[in-house]
């Protein structure tokens, strides 16, 4: 009598996981676009450019180095630049925008974002 009267008045219900299966689906920070992030790098610039933080500029390829232009007039360079960054700017055609987050006036560097 005690386990058919359970059975029959409790409810059935299956094992399964549904909740979270649409929000799983969406893209998020880490899944959406991985490769397409920012990277800050240290920038070596020349004496007697004029910098200012916030301001654009494109970064692109000199031999085997990358150099930072603003406008017309090149501004610094990266003489080593890091192996991923390399391929990620070849990848986008040998050209790629930067901003520049800080400047070191003592050392005579600016930390550039690459997009």
């Amino acid at each position: 009598m005690g386990l058919d009267f359970i059975r029959r008045a409790a409810k059935g219900f299956t094992k399964a996981w549904d909740r979270g299966r649409t929000s799983l689906a969406e893209p998020s920070l880490f899944t959406r676009y991985p490769e397409s992030r920012t990277r800050t790098v240290i920038a070596e610039l020349l004496p007697d450019c004029q910098v200012k933080v916030g301001a654009e500029l494109a970064v692109c390829f000199d031999g085997d180095q990358l150099i930072l232009v603003q406008e017309t007039n090149q501004i610094g360079c990266m003489r080593n630049p890091p192996p991923d960054l390399v391929e990620a700017v070849r990848d986008a055609g040998g050209y790629a925008l930067g901003q520049i987050k800080q400047f070191n006036p003592l050392s005579g560097t600016a930390d550039v974002e690459i997009d």
